[in-house]
């Protein structure tokens, strides 16, 4: 599947997390209300239960949206790979010594970080 396309796909999963968000910020007025006029120590009180909708809606929208977000930034990126340091340093893709702090690999050109 072309990048572009992925990234689309991921960009819209992430908006429906941030769609998943949007019923707890527009009550949130609301909810400060409850919670200043809310006794700490009812035990029938309507918080538990709108906190236990809103709130978990909340949490699943704002994982779900970060998670896909960062999916559609990083994909299409190339991974940098981590230089083998045991002895002279190597790269761990070719295996190709490697002059310490260079940022690409001289014969296979993957880049390294340090």
């Amino acid at each position: 599947m072309p990048t572009p396309i992925r990234r689309f796909i991921y960009g819209i999963f992430a908006l429906l997390g941030f769609a998943m968000m949007v019923p707890m910020t527009i009550n949130a007025q609301r909810v400060q209300a409850v919670l200043y006029e809310a006794d700490p120590f009812a035990v029938d009180s309507e918080l538990p239960a709108w906190f236990s909708e809103a709130g978990l809606l909340f949490l699943a929208g704002a994982c779900i949206a970060a998670a896909f977000l960062y999916l559609a930034l990083s994909t299409g990126r190339r991974k940098s790979w981590r230089p083998i340091e045991n002895g002279s340093p190597r790269c761990a893709r070719c295996g190709a010594d490697v002059p310490f702090g260079v940022r690409r690999c001289p014969s296979c050109e993957q880049q390294l970080v340090w």
